[in-house]
C-alpha cells in the first residue's frame, strides 16, 4: 500500500467530488461487498479521479488493472472510506438503508399508521362507553335498562356501535398483518444471504406487528364469542413472534459488528442501537409476559388451595385478572405509539430508494386496512332506532 498503482494521489486523497455518483456506486461495492458496479460506470469513476496518466487519457486495460489492485485490498481500503468527507450523500444513497421495500416500506409505514389511528379511535370509544355505562348505573342502580327505542340514536351512539361491530375484524386484520411480517421476517432472517444489513430494523418492524394484537387484548376478550378460535390465534402468534424476535436479535447483533464501517459511515440508515435495545428488551417482555404470569398464578393458586372450584371464580382473583390485562394492554399501547414514532422519524432521515420505498408489496400492505376504515365510515350513518323498528315489523 505504500504505492499505488495509478500513480497518482492515495485512495483516501482522490479527487471524488468531479463524479460523486460514481464515487457513490464504487465506494459502496468497496465498503459492503455487495453487487459489483458495472464496467461503465467503474470507466466513469477512474477516468474521473485519474484523469490523466503520462498526460494520456487511462486505457481500459489499466482501468482493469486498477480495479483488480482495489479488489484484493478491499478490506483495508473499506476503512479508508471513513476519511473521505466529500460526496458522503451519494455514498449513503448508493449503499441504501435498512428500508428496503422487503419488508420494510412506505406502504408498511402506512399500513401501521392507519392500524394505530384505528386501534387509538377503538380504545377511546371502549373507555368512553365504559365510563357512561359506569355512570348510567351510579346515577340509576334500580333503573331498567332502557328500550333501543328509547335511545336517542346520535351520530356518537351509531360510531360506538360501528366499532363495537368490527372490534373482532379489527384484530383479524391486525392477526393476518402481524403473520405475514413475521412469516417474512422469519424467511428473510433463515435466507442465505452474502450481506445482510436490516435485521436491526425488521426486529422493529416485527415488535411492532405485536403490539396492537397485546393492545386488544381486554377487547376481544370481553366476549366468549370465537374463544377457542382467539386462544388458537393467539397461541399461533405467541409462538411466531418468538421464532421471529430469537432470529432478528442473534442477526442484528451479528450485522452490527460485520456492518460497523457502513453503519460509522451513515448513521442515518440504521436504527440507533439504544432503540434496537429498546425493541429486543420491550417485544420479549411483552410476548413472555402474559405466559409466565398465567403460570405463576396456577402454581401459587394451586399451592393456596388445590381442586377447589369456587377459588377460581372468586371475584378478586378475576379483579386482578382484568387490572393486569387493562395494565399489559396500556403498556403496548404506548410501545405501538412510540414505535410508531421511532418509525416515522427514521424512515424520514434515511437514505432510500422509489424501488425499494414503494412496490407491489408494498402497496398490497395497504389492502387489508381500508375495507374496515371504509365500513367505519360508513356504518355511523345507519339509523339503528329506526332499522331495529323496521326488524320488529316483518
Amino acid at each position: 500500500m505504500a504505492s499505488v498503482p495509478w500513480g497518482g494521489p492515495a485512495w483516501a486523497e482522490l479527487d471524488v467530488t468531479r463524479n460523486c455518483t460514481a464515487f457513490g456506486d464504487y465506494a459502496a461495492w468497496v465498503t459492503t461487498d455487495g453487487n459489483e458496479p458495472p464496467f461503465p460506470t467503474v470507466v466513469s469513476f477512474w477516468r474521473a479521479v485519474v484523469p490523466e496518466v503520462n498526460s494520456t487519457q487511462p486505457t481500459r486495460a489499466q482501468i482493469i488493472d486498477w480495479h483488480e489492485w482495489v479488489r484484493s485490498n478491499r478490506t483495508t481500503l473499506a476503512r479508508q472510506v471513513a476519511d473521505i468527507s466529500s460526496c458522503r450523500p451519494e455514498l449513503c444513497q448508493a449503499i441504501g438503508s435498512e428500508v428496503d421495500g422487503s419488508p420494510a416500506g412506505f406502504g408498511l409505514l402506512a399500513s401501521y399508521g392507519l392500524e394505530t389511528v384505528l386501534l387509538t379511535v377503538y380504545c377511546t370509544f371502549a373507555l368512553l362507553r365504559y365510563f357512561n355505562n359506569r355512570k348510567r348505573r351510579a346515577s340509576s342502580p334500580n333503573e331498567a335498562q332502557e328500550s333501543p327505542e328509547a335511545v336517542k340514536s346520535s351520530v356518537f351512539s351509531r360510531v360506538n356501535e360501528a366499532l363495537r361491530g368490527t372490534t373482532y375484524d379489527l384484530f383479524t386484520a391486525a392477526a393476518f398483518l402481524s403473520l405475514g411480517i413475521q412469516a417474512t421476517v422469519i424467511y428473510s432472517q433463515v435466507s442465505p444471504i452474502a450481506y445482510r444489513y436490516n435485521s436491526s430494523l425488521q426486529l422493529i418492524l416485527s415488535a411492532f406487528a405485536f403490539y396492537p394484537l397485546a393492545t386488544m387484548l381486554p377487547l376481544i376478550l370481553n366476549s366468549v364469542r370465537r374463544s377457542w378460535l382467539k386462544g388458537a390465534v393467539l397461541v399461533g402468534l405467541f409462538v411466531i413472534h418468538t421464532a421471529a424476535w430469537v432470529l432478528c436479535t442473534n442477526n442484528a447483533q451479528v450485522d452490527y459488528y460485520h456492518n460497523s464501517i457502513v453503519i460509522g459511515l451513515c448513521p442515518q440508515n440504521h436504527p440507533s442501537q439504544a432503540v434496537v435495545s429498546a425493541a429486543m428488551f420491550t417485544m420479549a417482555a411483552m410476548v413472555w409476559m402474559p405466559p409466565l404470569f398465567g403460570l405463576c398464578l396456577s402454581v401459587v393458586l394451586c399451592f393456596y388451595r388445590c381442586n377447589n372450584r369456587k377459588m377460581w371464580q372468586a371475584k378478586w382473583l378475576k379483579r386482578v385478572a382484568k387490572g393486569a390485562m387493562i395494565l399489559y394492554a396500556s403498556f403496548n399501547f404506548v410501545c405501538m405509539w412510540g414505535a410508531w414514532i421511532i418509525l416515522v422519524v427514521f424512515f424520514s432521515g434515511a437514505s432510500w430508494k422509489p424501488e425499494d420505498a414503494w412496490s407491489l408489496g408494498q402497496a398490497l400492505v395497504l389492502v387489508r386496512g381500508w375495507p374496515l376504515g371504509l365500513f367505519n365510515v360508513e356504518v355511523p350513518s345507519i339509523d339503528y332506532s329506526k332499522l331495529k323498528k323496521e326488524e320488529r315489523t316483518l
